[in-house]
């Protein structure tokens, strides 16, 4: 049988554990105003070693469970719902689109998904499901402040994409024999 599809305690427990924290870092989250953006980042990184563990289908699996109880109990609802259209899944969806041969294809696919998904977020936000106080911030910086933000936001995520590279790669080399060794 191979080695994912194994029953491990030890491997259901990470598991449990890396989602658990995941929702803890959304809970703490919403305790600090200027971590609407890095707790979610966080947690989606949380959901890696589960995915590495027991494949893709599981850690998107963790994925929409800590979606959905982010949704029901983070009181910061534009943090949960960057964690569900963007944060939460992409570093899942990265290595998907790193299969792509070329680096330029690779980056044109990434930065519409994150643009895509962004616009689409906060769309729900401004427009479907309004959140007063994220509309008056909109409201209060205008269009083109808006514009520059989501500039810089490109930016934010480029550094975001190499932070979970190197987060994935020492998981693998360092954290994973230790978590896992045979006893």
């Amino acid at each position: 049988m191979p080695r994912r599809n194994r029953p491990s305690s030890a491997r259901l427990a990470l598991g449990g554990v890396f989602g658990a924290l995941a929702l803890a870092v959304m809970l703490l989250g919403s305790v600090l105003p200027a971590a609407t953006i890095a707790a979610p980042a966080f947690a989606g990184i949380l959901i890696v070693p589960v995915a590495i563990e027991w494949g893709m289908k599981t850690g998107y699996l963790l994925y929409g469970a800590i979606g959905i109880l982010s949704l029901m109990v983070v009181p910061d609802k534009e943090m949960a719902l960057l964690f569900v259209f963007f944060l939460g899944y992409y570093p899942l969806a990265k290595a998907r689109i790193e299969r792509l041969r070329r680096r330029g294809a690779q980056w044109a696919v990434k930065i519409a998904l994150f643009n895509g998904a962004v616009l689409l977020a906060y769309g729900l936000i401004l427009f479907v499901f309004p959140l007063p106080e994220v509309r008056e911030e909109f409201a209060a910086m205008g269009w083109a402040f808006a514009a520059a933000l989501l500039a810089l936001g490109n930016v934010t995520f480029a550094l975001y994409d190499v932070a979970v590279a190197r987060t994935v790669g020492l998981y693998c080399a360092r954290l994973r024999p230790q978590l896992l060794r045979k006893r």
